[in-house]
């Protein structure tokens, strides 16, 4: 029996489902039709809002969803071996950081979207965790049943790694390998913004090496960028992990160290003053190391409320260190 033009169609529909090179997904969103006759009897107005503030309200829509159909490319990206085990397991692999998505996507589609992207991270049956690009789409007869809708997932796992890796590149120095002046700037506004926020302590310190104009006349400017390096690779490695070490400019450096009393920042400061003191008269060292002069602040503080009021602080007990004979700490 000869197919008719609609059963081509069909099959060639079907085809082009089945073998797409991206994830699809035919899913009943009913649910979320649902959801919304809830939110409209009381009165909702600011739909994400309210779904933020009652999370298992939106789990327990997700929940209701069901899978209608998935193609090769979704077993594929979630490493399943039959459609069955794909649809049985979807719920078990979704990461925690989802639900934020959830809000976004519910919130969008009962506010009269037709389509939603956006991008968070999923999981494989088996655990490993990556990023995906996700779009929902809703076809116009299903508007308001949403009985119908077409959910495509993109593995974007490569391109972000990509992304962070020249995030971080733009906010490395790129001879001393720690932040560069705006990265460090940034940070240290980030984090007087955390200590006022949760009342914790922050201390902070600028560090300039002492005569280093000496080092680049008598030995080159090679030979000083080989100080500068070993300068910030020893200031890193005699920190704390959690403490943030950036290069400010030429051969000063700023050091944040969170949630620290400014008496351990001065004793932490000391114990660097040595380091390069000691490495200063030490003959065997090859490298002509400086001493600092180290200038130390912190929080609470009434005078400062941004970065630029404590790297200006800073800034002044370093100076009063050069001014004080080099080689010493002072507490601003």
């Amino acid at each position: 029996m000869e197919k008719s033009p609609a059963m081509y169609d069909k099959e060639k529909f079907q085809m082009i489902f089945e073998y797409s090179p991206i994830a699809i997904w035919e899913e009943d969103f009913s649910a979320v039709a649902e959801l919304g006759e809830y939110l409209k009897k009381r009165k909702v107005t600011d739909i994400k809002k309210y779904l933020t503030e009652h999370p298992k309200l939106v789990t327990e829509t997700f929940c209701k969803l069901k899978i209608l159909d998935v193609n090769i490319a979704a077993l594929e990206l979630y490493g399943a071996k039959t459609k069955k085990q794909l649809i049985d397991n979807l719920g078990k692999v979704v990461h925690k950081s989802a639900l934020a998505t959830f809000v976004d996507e519910f919130s969008a589609l009962l506010s009269g979207q037709n389509t939603f992207e956006t991008e968070f991270k999923s999981r494989t049956l088996g655990g490993r965790l990556y990023d995906v690009h996700l779009k929902v789409s809703v076809p116009e007869i299903y508007k308001t049943t949403f009985k119908r809708v077409v959910v495509t997932l993109q593995d974007i796992s490569v391109q972000k790694r990509y992304e962070r890796h020249l995030k971080q590149l733009a906010q490395i120095d790129g001879m001393t390998k720690v932040l560069n002046h705006s990265a460090i700037e940034y940070r240290l506004e980030e984090e007087i913004a955390r200590s006022k926020r949760y009342r914790l302590e922050l201390a902070c310190m600028m560090i300039d090496m002492d005569n280093f104009k000496q080092v680049n006349d008598k030995y080159g400017h090679q030979k000083g960028d080989q100080v500068i390096k070993k300068t910030a690779e020893l200031i890193r490695q005699h920190l704390r992990e959690v403490d943030i070490v950036g290069r400010y400019g030429g051969d000063e450096f700023i050091i944040i160290l969170p949630e620290t009393p400014k008496q351990n920042a001065i004793t932490a400061a000391e114990r660097l003053r040595k380091l390069f003191d000691d490495r200063m008269h030490d003959m065997s060292v090859k490298i002509p190391f400086c001493t600092v002069s180290i200038g130390v602040g912190g929080m609470p503080d009434s005078d400062v409320n941004s970065s630029k009021d404590m790297i200006k602080k800073i800034d002044h007990g370093m100076y009063e260190a050069k001014k004080s004979g080099k080689n010493c700490v002072i507490l601003i």
